[in-house]
């Protein structure tokens, strides 16, 4: 039978992941607004670096770009059989 206490820091586990998810994602993306607005022209960083941990965190959540030649995504069409299998 399974632990209650198990269960409860299954659900304890998620909501960590998930704050540090949102750390990620905020960090990342006030370092690469940073950089791009030239508030500090000493430092140096590698934006690629800055901006995959970005992309990667917004992936984590589902967020995705959007580019202007993507079509729009339809599920495929199931048709109902005409014909019924005949059994022997």
């Amino acid at each position: 039978m399974a632990d209650p206490q198990e269960n409860h820091d299954e659900k304890e586990g998620v909501s960590v992941a998930d704050l540090v998810k949102c750390a990620v994602l905020v960090w990342s993306a006030t370092l690469l607004t940073v950089s791009y607005l030239g508030f500090f022209p000493q430092m140096k960083m590698d934006n690629t670096f800055v901006a995959s941990l970005l992309t990667g965190a917004m992936a984590s959540f589902g967020i995705e770009r959007k580019t202007a030649n993507q079509q729009k995504k339809t599920p495929p069409k199931i048709e109902p059989l005409t014909k019924t299998p005949s059994t022997k």
